[in-house]
């Protein structure tokens, strides 16, 4: 029996209260490492009538994982696997392959009634909206419905709302870092003379056949080799490459300088899969090169390092990938994630700052992504135009000491058809409003591709969010109505088309900014002047004798 960690019992108590609101389709979402078999395997324990159960998966790891971890919570549940030759019975617990059962026109299916099942459990469920997964779904009359998942986003334009009601509970790869649940990850860019420029996209991520033939080069294998004797040597170090070939040329890489290496790919036997995993597992093998083979069902805990030799535009491989790194073990005390930056024009691929909201040029240059995070979240909340303009942590601390807090951003002109108020385009579909210095809104598209209006107090490190809308356009409008209501104090600093912004400062105000040391420009405003003015006196306090004096003057 495994003892729940204090986020699991919480989700486990999420999903009884979600269902006894009438929430029977449910979503979970929590990083790679964070247990979500483990919750699964608990339901039949704290749930009425979660048995006869039937648990999908789309891997043979996955379908073992679940059966061994279902088993070792329930010793009185019957559990067996339906999969290729092995054919469950009427049991307790069916874990099942999605290509077994989903299959069109499968007969494997119809051996289970309708009702049989009174609980579907969706392991890794942002493949749900599959036609494979959706076709067991609509076969089955199940009361209940629990998808769980590291990587809710999907690259295609199905939507996950479509399968499930809610996201009934939801931890980030931050949170359970914060709490000592995932290992800390450090990051390192290296560029490279690559150019991806001409290399296609298909559904949000390189076609794989361009994408080797663009990345596998002497020159930038011998980086990668590189890049492992200079930041991850004598750690245990998992590369992706990009294809068969360039797995194969690369591990000629590192025979040339002498590390031992070994590839796994999808034609590897299951015998040879099992003898270079041990290999690697006892550090015989320091370096594993795989082909997509480890980002789903392999759980590793000693993995101390990352190589992407792999770009992706893709956040749902990405995710994964780095996820083979954040489990806790004795003998480490981070992951290091390395990214080969190539050159390319467009969307940027994916880096491990972008994980965390930071821009994808972002190098950490070895330090602490969660450290780094927190500051450059600080100065996004107060200043977004000027954490967007952050590629290196000496840059963040260099806005820091820099900033004007008071000095509004130029209006978004994508924003400008959407709304009248000043919001910068944070990333692909989100986007933050800086209401006050203690404020701001922000807009994005959550897991179940649901516009969210979610509102952040920086005094009270607070998060609350104020609803949800179908269309970006719906979700400004009432963004908009919400400040109109609220802070209503404020709109005059935040309207996009509010006159002080074409005014020039007063006579009197470019006095008074000269004899602060602040040089009036073309650019600057009368509100500008203003706040600027009025920000440096609520920092900078007049001395006693002067007020006296100012006070005095005012009597006669």
């Amino acid at each position: 029996m495994f003892k729940l960690r204090p986020y699991q019992q919480e989700a486990l108590d999420a999903m009884l209260q979600a269902e006894a609101n009438g929430i029977s389709k449910q979503l979970v979402v929590l990083p790679t490492g964070a247990g979500k078999t483990v919750i699964f395997s608990h339901l039949p324990l704290i749930k009425n009538n979660a048995t006869p159960m039937l648990v999908l998966a789309h891997r043979e790891e996955l379908l073992h994982q679940a059966k061994t971890k279902i088993e070792q919570s329930n010793p009185n549940l019957v559990v067996e696997i339906e999969q290729a030759e092995n054919y469950a019975s009427h049991v307790d617990v069916v874990v099942a392959s999605v290509a077994t059962l989903g299959r069109n026109n499968s007969e494997r299916i119809s051996r289970f009634s309708k009702d049989y099942f009174k609980t579907i459990i969706i392991d890794e469920a942002h493949h749900a909206a599959a036609p494979s997964y959706r076709r067991i779904l609509d076969y089955f009359n199940s009361n209940f419905v629990l998808g769980v998942t590291a990587t809710p986003q999907r690259s295609d334009s199905t939507r996950l709302i479509d399968v499930f009601q809610e996201i009934v509970y939801y931890k980030t790869i931050q949170d359970l870092i914060e709490q000592g649940y995932l290992t800390r990850l450090v990051g390192y860019r290296i560029k490279t003379d690559t150019d991806l420029t001409s290399v296609e996209v298909n559904d949000g991520d390189f076609i794989q056949s361009q994408l080797e033939d663009a990345v596998n080069n002497p020159v930038r294998n011998a980086t990668i080799v590189s890049s492992y004797l200079n930041l991850c040597q004598k750690r245990k170090t998992i590369i992706f490459a990009a294809g068969v070939q360039h797995a194969k040329d690369l591990a000629l890489s590192f025979e040339k300088a002498k590390v031992n290496s070994q590839v796994i790919l999808g034609e590897t036997s299951s015998e040879d899969r099992k003898s270079i995993l041990q290999n690697f597992k006892n550090g015989t093998v320091p370096v594993l090169i795989n082909v997509g083979v480890l980002t789903e069902g392999f759980d590793e805990p000693s993995v101390q390092a990352i190589i992407l030799a792999r770009p992706t535009k893709s956040n749902l491989l990405y995710t994964q990938i780095v996820g083979r790194g954040t489990r806790i073990d004795d003998n480490k005390d981070n992951c290091i994630i390395v990214d080969i930056s190539d050159t390319t024009k467009g969307k940027k691929p994916i880096g491990l700052p972008t994980l965390l909201g930071l821009p994808p040029d972002f190098d950490l240059n070895g330090q602490d992504l969660l450290d780094v995070a927190n500051q450059y979240k600080e100065l996004e909340y107060k200043s977004p135009m000027r954490a967007m303009q952050c590629l290196s942590p000496d840059d963040i601390d260099l806005q820091f000491k820099q900033i004007n807090l008071f000095m509004p951003v130029p209006p978004n002109e994508v924003v400008l058809q959407y709304s009248k108020l000043i919001w910068t385009e944070m990333s692909e579909n989100m986007f933050r409003l800086t209401v006050n210095d203690n404020e701001s809104l922000t807009i994005y598209e959550d897991t179940l591709s649901r516009w969210t209006v979610e509102y952040y107090s920086n005094y009270k490190k607070s998060k609350q969010i104020l609803g949800y809308t179908k269309d970006m356009r719906e979700a400004f409008a009432s963004s908009d109505s919400w400040i109109q209501e609220h802070r209503s104090s404020s709109l005059a600093l935040l309207d996009a088309n509010a006159a002080w912004r074409s005014d020039s400062p007063t006579p009197a105000q470019a006095k008074a900014l000269k004899r602060i040391g602040i040089a009036v420009t073309e650019t600057m405003t009368k509100g500008m002047a203003s706040q600027i003015l009025s920000k440096y006196y609520e920092e900078n306090p007049r001395p006693a004798w002067l007020k006296n004096k100012i006070s005095q003057s005012k009597r006669f």
